[in-house]
C-alpha cells in the first residue's frame, strides 16, 4: 500500500478495482488490512479504496487529537487526491459511526453506506464495558496486548493473524485512545431521520449485543434495509466475507440501476422495531434479497490476505 500526503498527513491506503467507488473506514486499533477479503471480493466491480486512520496501521501519527471531524476530513482530501468525486461508504463497528457522521456533515460526497455491525453510539452496558476496556488499556499502552487481542479474535489463520498483528502494531496507542473516547463521546441516535442517503445494515446472526442498536437504527433511519446474516458473530469482514459481500454489491447495483419498483426488491420496507429482531423471516430475506450476478463465492485462499 502506498502513502499519500493528504490533509496535511501522510496515509497509507491502497485503491483496487474500477466502477463506482466504495471507501473503508476501520475501527480503533485495527487498519483497514482487516477488510481484505471484502476488498478483494467487490474489487471485482468497484473501486475499492482501504486506507489507514491516522495513527493506525501504517498512515503516519499527528499532534492533532483523533475526531471524527477530523477522520472525515481526511476520507475527503484523500478521496480528492484520487480523483474520487462521490463514494459509498463501508464502515465496521465503530467505523459506522465515522460514516453516520460524514453522511450527516457530507451529503454531497457520499452516496450511501454499508453499516457492518453499526451503531449510532456507545449505549449498551456491554459495548461501554468493551470501549472503556480499550480506552483504559490504550492509556496504560499496552500496544502489544491490545494488537495481539485485535488480531486473534479477528484472524481466522495463521497468516491473517500475522498480517492484522503487524499492521495493528505499526499505530500509535494515542491515536487509538482519542479515537475511542471520540466513539465514547459520539451520539447520532438524535439525528437519524436527517440522514437521506440510502443505508444498508449488516448483522451477524450471534451478534446478540447489537440487537438494541439495530433496532435503533431501523426505526430511526428513513432510508434503510437490513440483513442479518446467519451463523456468525460481530466480526463481519472476516467471519462472512461472502455474504457481506454479495449483500452489498446487490444493494449497490439495485441503487444504481433502479430497475424495479423499490418495494418489489424488498427495499425501503418499513418494518416496526419489535419486527426487526433477527427473526427466521429476515434472515431469510437476508440471505436471498440482494441478487448477486456471481454467487459462486469469491473468498480468497489464506495465501491471498495481502
Amino acid at each position: 500500500m502506498p502513502l499519500l500526503h493528504a490533509n496535511g498527513i501522510e496515509l497509507h491506503y491502497h485503491v483496487q478495482g474500477k466502477g463506482i467507488p466504495i471507501v473503508f473506514l476501520h475501527p480503533p486499533t485495527m487498519g483497514s488490512r482487516l477488510f481484505t477479503y471484502l476488498r478483494n471480493d467487490l474489487a471485482r466491480d468497484h473501486r475499492t479504496l482501504l486506507f489507514d486512520f491516522r495513527g493506525h496501521g501504517r498512515s503516519a501519527s499527528s499532534a492533532s487529537p483523533i475526531t471524527f471531524p477530523l477522520l472525515i476530513e481526511d476520507t475527503c482530501r484523500l478521496m480528492d487526491a484520487l480523483d474520487i468525486e462521490s463514494a459509498y461508504l463501508c464502515g465496521y463497528s465503530m467505523g459506522t459511526m465515522v460514516a453516520l457522521e460524514a453522511l450527516l456533515t457530507h451529503p454531497e460526497r457520499f452516496r450511501g453506506a454499508a453499516l457492518l455491525s453499526g451503531m449510532p453510539s456507545v449505549s449498551g452496558p456491554s459495548a461501554k464495558f468493551l470501549a472503556r476496556s480499550g480506552l483504559a488499556a490504550a492509556s496504560l499502552r499496552a500496544k502489544q496486548l491490545m494488537a495481539l487481542a485485535e488480531s486473534l479474535s479477528h484472524a481466522d489463520n495463521p497468516e491473517a493473524f500475522q498480517r492484522l498483528r503487524a499492521e495493528s502494531v505499526s499505530g500509535d496507542p494515542t491515536k487509538w485512545r482519542e479515537y475511542i473516547a471520540a466513539g465514547l463521546a459520539y451520539s447520532a441516535t438524535d439525528r437519524l431521520q436527517a440522514i437521506r442517503q440510502p443505508i444498508l445494515l449488516l448483522y451477524g446472526q450471534k451478534d446478540q449485543n447489537m440487537l438494541p442498536y439495530a433496532r435503533m437504527l431501523q426505526s430511526g433511519l428513513p432510508n434503510a434495509a437490513s440483513a442479518w446474516i446467519p451463523g456468525t458473530g460481530h466480526r463481519l469482514p472476516i467471519s462472512a466475507a461472502d455474504m457481506t459481500g454479495r449483500l452489498i454489491r446487490g444493494w449497490i447495483d439495485f441503487l444504481e440501476k433502479r430497475d424495479e419498483p423499490r418495494e418489489e426488491a424488498g427495499f425501503g420496507r418499513r418494518v416496526a422495531p419489535e419486527e426487526r429482531a433477527p427473526s427466521t423471516e429476515e434472515r431469510s430475506f437476508g440471505s436471498a434479497s440482494f441478487a448477486d450476478p456471481d454467487a459462486s463465492g469469491s473468498r480468497p485462499e489464506p495465501g491471498a490476505y495481502r
